[in-house]
């Protein structure tokens, strides 16, 4: 497991990303208006099939896929209880 796997040597208290084989876990509190609800960030090898495939299953969707500035592509899916996990593949 690696503490900011971005650059361990700036620890950033708001932030974690567990990494362990091909699972990574991303943990953040940049924002303070979503205290209680857990946000997580989970990778996906295709985020556009995975969004489909949920939709269709009448999943709220948050976030539509959209290409991130930082070379991601997100889909945001809220569940029953006001959580959004943000799933995420690199930009080819």
């Amino acid at each position: 497991m690696c503490a900011n796997p971005a650059d361990v040597s700036l620890p950033d208290p708001r932030y974690l990303g567990l990494a362990r084989d091909v699972v990574w876990i991303h943990l953040q509190s940049y924002r303070p208006d979503r205290a209680g609800h857990t946000d997580a960030f989970l990778w996906v090898k295709d985020v556009d099939a995975f969004h489909d495939e949920v939709a269709v299953r009448g999943a709220t969707i948050q976030l539509p896929p959209t290409n991130q500035t930082w070379g991601t592509r997100e889909t945001g899916i809220r569940d029953p209880d006001g959580n959004v996990p943000i799933l995420a593949s690199r930009v080819a």
